[in-house]
């Protein structure tokens, strides 16, 4: 308990405190790419423990994507903005692709448009220029870092 460890894991060295169970915790964050890691936890050793080493391997998977798309109403005399949100747990995806497709009235749609800062999306849909019902399907293709996503939404003009 309390005793300092350095764990070296891609090259970078960071020095740590072990908690009431003996445990380090070292939060990578999103900075290492998807692959397998080999990691080195050094203890230099005090009056009443000798020095250790040990190795781990670390594998960093693709995170969990998650689409946030709810069902809209429009006027069919108003602008028509739709917005959703791509997160990974509480964190937003950012500078990504999204699509939106679907058919409208026998008219095909697609748009793409990229994620905010936020991992906010809006989409134009100025073509929806009729009464009518319009479900979209929303996409992320995914990228090194976060899996593919997908949700349907439901899209009414009045």
């Amino acid at each position: 308990v309390g005793k300092q460890v350095t764990v070296v894991l891609n090259g970078v060295s960071k020095t740590l405190t072990t908690d009431a169970k003996g445990q380090a915790t070292y939060a990578i964050g999103t900075k290492l790419a998807v692959k397998k890691y080999d990691a080195t936890v050094t203890f230099a050793g005090d009056d009443g423990y000798v020095k250790s080493t040990g190795t781990a391997k670390v594998t960093v998977n693709k995170a969990k994507s998650v689409l946030t798309a709810k069902k809209k109403t429009f006027k069919v005399k108003k602008a028509k903005k739709y917005s959703i949100t791509l997160k990974s747990g509480k964190v937003a995806i950012k500078k990504v692709k999204l699509t939106l497709t679907g058919k409208f009235k026998g008219k095909k749609i697609k748009i793409t448009v990229k994620t905010d800062k936020k991992g906010k999306a809006t989409f134009n849909l100025k073509k929806l220029t009729k009464k009518g019902k319009f479900t979209a399907t929303i996409k992320f293709a995914g990228n090194k870092y976060y899996n593919a996503a997908s949700k349907k939404a439901k899209i009414t003009v009045k």
